[in-house]
């Protein structure tokens, strides 16, 4: 899935009606993806009320965000989707064990929530799950975070032809569906499509995979994201566009 081309200023995101309905329709792959993550199967537009409740959650977040905070939008709206999908679900087992009273009802999750309420806890929390999740994924491939520290590219220069590789590698189908099926980059066909010198690439194999993994599941690693990927381009792909 390529990554996002964000096309709007915040401010036409609240103040424009056309734009807003614009960013949601192209949000639509983003909040399905957090909606199957949280609901643990297959979610079609249409067909589930779990997707229509996903998708008021993210207008909401819309409204509520506060980009001075410094939390990502789409970390912001994944937590906000993902309460609101629980409190859904809370809701309906309520409703089928037991009459709707006012007692019944104080005990679903309250949903509604702004960014005060995004306490630093569960950024944290956030930031820790997809550490635990990318870690795992970078087992399957023979990969260490402190194997990533060891040849992490010095110079700027280099991180940024090495970005570009991974950029390259994750947005073309072929290759990474050889990725996917073999767990190794596909060195020679990756050198002809890049044009970059296959001793440069061998150097930066296993960087170039690992940041490759950020970008072809970009909804999964809002945070890392923006750690490794440079902040102008992190600030377009996370949904702000100022």
């Amino acid at each position: 899935m390529p990554e996002w081309e964000f096309k709007w200023t915040w401010d036409e995101l609240t103040q424009n009606p056309q734009a807003r309905e614009d960013f949601l329709q192209e949000s639509q792959p983003f909040i399905r993806h957090v909606s199957i993550q949280t609901c643990r199967r297959i979610l079609e537009w249409g067909r589930d009320e779990e997707l229509s409740e996903a998708l008021i959650a993210f207008n909401e977040a819309i409204d509520h965000f506060e980009e001075k905070r410094g939390v990502p939008f789409l970390a912001y709206a994944r937590l906000l989707i993902k309460r609101r999908l629980i409190d859904y679900y809370r809701k309906q087992r309520l409703r089928e064990a037991l009459p709707m009273d006012e007692e019944n009802i104080g005990q679903a999750v309250e949903i509604h929530v702004g960014v005060n309420e995004f306490r630093q806890y569960e950024q944290n929390q956030e930031r820790l799950l997809e550490i635990k999740e990318y870690s795992k994924v970078l087992e399957k491939y023979g990969l260490t975070f402190k194997k990533l520290a060891e040849v992490s590219p010095k110079h700027r220069d280099t991180r940024e032809n090495l970005l570009r590789v991974a950029r390259i590698l994750a947005q073309t189908p072929e290759l990474w569906e050889k990725v996917k099926r073999t767990g190794k980059v596909p060195m020679k066909a990756l050198a002809e499509k890049t044009k970059v010198h296959p001793k440069v690439l061998e150097r930066g194999r296993r960087y170039i995979l690992a940041v490759a993994l950020l970008i072809a599941n970009q909804h999964d690693y809002i945070y890392l994201r923006e750690y490794v990927l440079p902040s102008d381009e992190t600030r377009v792909e996370g949904g702000l566009g100022k």
